[in-house]
């Protein structure tokens, strides 16, 4: 479908939605990959890195399912992700001056507990802003879509980490203050961008007499038992999502405690990650397009399975800067075809809950991973944790190849994956 068939309206619709993205992944680029950092320099145990990651996947995702049933209800869509983006956006600012003012003892807690309130408050738009995405843009092209405004998103992500590569330097904590501030002013400025995009949204639903919200929860939870591939696609998303989550909020402690690498080295390997990112979405956006997005998740997902492994054998601070090439191509394509394919089986009249409750149970999954690695790690040391984490990997990608089933897929060889295996069959018209 070409672009010159939408209507103006439309067009300006998946422009601004572009934009505000790369406003927003700038904001979280510039200062989220560096937490770990900031509470390592306050004084945190692997522990606490492990609850710096895990309190905010618990709690930040436990109000997606009310969240989600409100907004079926709501005229507007855009009210909570708006509301939750502007709240969100400006805890950057309260994490660069609160935890200065309490005791040093008490620093470390506050950093995890305003962590998890940003998280709370950003997640409770999350299902009405899938659902908004959905309604925009239509099937037939998401994966170019994305794959370009993925492209905007990683580049402007990548420019903010250069920016954080030279503001890590500075002394702390003014550098960390700096970092903050900057992404509460660039994340604020994606909130109002997100509020005047005019989108196509779905009729509200009525509210039904003598219904509660508890019934409304069981009703739910009694037609996901209808839903055989959104099933499916949980359970093996709940094994992914525990092993990726045991071991990465520790890479960046394995790198600068245990390799030597410098703090303001980890900048620098994010921005790796981007660069490469930038440079597959569209190779992986035209796959997506053409053989469906359970095959593209399996190939970009093998390079994901092997990341931990990679860790677990380096020895040295410079081949990290290899890992997150190949870190970059390989989550480029997952995450990708992984955000097409849920909107691709979860139903398009009741959506909004159903990622609700997708992302309620990917939250427990990503909670209980780094809680189990942080005291796994001060017990048996990092790098056996790395090595477990690639085997639950393993196991959540097989699970995803033998369970869930995509319509839309076709046939994939190993050829299809260079660009000259894909020359002669017929390629989607760009946007």
């Amino acid at each position: 479908m070409a672009a010159f068939m939408f209507s103006p309206k439309t067009r300006n619709a998946m422009r601004l939605n572009t934009v505000e993205g790369g406003f927003a992944v700038a904001a979280e680029n510039l200062a989220a990959p560096y937490l770990s950092l900031f509470a390592l320099a306050l004084g945190a145990t692997p522990s606490q890195i492990g609850m710096l990651t895990a309190f905010p996947n618990l709690i930040g995702n436990l109000l997606q399912i009310p969240a989600g049933l409100w907004s079926e209800r709501m005229k507007d869509k855009r009210i909570l992700p708006t509301v939750g983006g502007y709240t969100a956006r400006a805890t950057w600012a309260l994490l660069a001056v609160v935890p200065f003012l309490v005791p040093a003892q008490y620093r470390v807690g506050v950093v995890i507990f305003l962590a998890t309130f940003r998280i709370l408050a950003a997640n409770i738009g999350v299902p009405a802003w899938t659902a908004l995405q959905a309604d925009l843009i239509p099937k037939s092209i998401r994966g170019r879509y994305y794959a370009n405004r993925n492209m905007v998103c990683n580049i402007s992500a990548l420019l903010a980490t250069f920016v954080a590569t030279f503001l890590l330097g500075l002394r702390f904590p003014l550098n960390f203050q700096i970092i903050f501030g900057g992404a509460a002013v660039l994340g604020l400025t994606a909130s109002y961008i997100f509020s005047t995009i005019d989108f196509a949204q779905s009729p509200p639903k009525p509210k039904q007499a003598g219904t509660t919200f508890r019934s409304k929860v069981k009703d739910f939870w009694r037609e996901v038992g209808t839903q055989r591939a959104f099933r499916n696609y949980v359970a093996s998303s709940l094994i992914w999502n525990f092993g990726v989550n045991l071991a990465s909020s520790f890479f960046v402690v394995y790198f600068v405690e245990d390799l030597g690498g410098a703090a303001g080295y980890w900048a620098v390997l994010s921005g790796i990650n981007l660069a490469t990112q930038v440079l597959v979405q569209r190779y992986w956006g035209r796959l997506a397009d053409v053989f469906g997005q359970k095959n593209v998740m399996l190939a970009s997902g093998i390079g994901v399975v092997v990341l931990p492994l990679l860790w677990w054998g380096t020895r040295n601070a410079w081949f990290p800067f290899l890992i997150y090439a190949i870190n970059g191509l390989a989550w480029g394509g997952y995450n990708l075809a992984a955000f097409n394919l849920l909107l691709e089986i979860t139903p398009d009249d009741n959506r909004t809950v159903y990622v609700g409750g997708y992302n309620t149970l990917m939250g427990v999954a990503m909670a209980v991973g780094p809680l189990a690695g942080g005291f796994a790690a001060e017990i048996f040391g990092l790098r056996p944790l790395f090595l477990t984490s690639g085997l639950f990997r393993a196991l959540g990608l097989y699970m995803f190849y033998r369970l869930v089933e995509d319509a839309t897929q076709k046939r994939m060889g190993l050829k299809d994956l260079l660009p000259q295996g894909r020359s002669a069959r017929q390629r989607p018209t760009e946007l």
